[in-house]
């Protein structure tokens, strides 16, 4: 009984250091993807401004405002969460759609 109450503890405090890693790398991969796929043109986020910005609106902050779940259905489908979104559908992988969530869920 203590083996696996040791165990399931060893199990708890290894998974404690791997999250934050794992957290940090789909951060970084989802910065990168809001990059590449230029999400600033229509959003603001700290001294940036995209052309159409009042379109989308900033994200300063959204990664606090927000959670994973609603985050990755707003992505999917924007409409399902905001009636009156302007954002389009996203054509996205699920690793894609995790990164640029892991991404918003650093912006605090």
């Amino acid at each position: 009984m203590i083996k696996k109450i040791l165990a399931a503890a060893l199990l708890v405090t290894w998974g404690s250091f791997l999250s934050p890693s794992a957290a940090i790398g789909g951060a970084e991969e989802g910065k990168k993807l809001f990059d590449s796929k230029k999400c600033i043109m229509c959003h603001s986020l700290g001294d940036q401004k995209g052309a159409m910005a009042q379109m989308g609106g900033a994200l300063d902050g959204v990664g606090g405002k927000r959670d994973a779940e609603w985050l990755s259905a707003y992505l999917t489908d924007p409409k399902s969460k905001v009636e009156n979104a302007k954002m389009p559908k996203q054509t996205l992988t699920d690793d894609e759609k995790k990164a640029l969530v892991d991404y918003m869920l650093s912006l605090k």
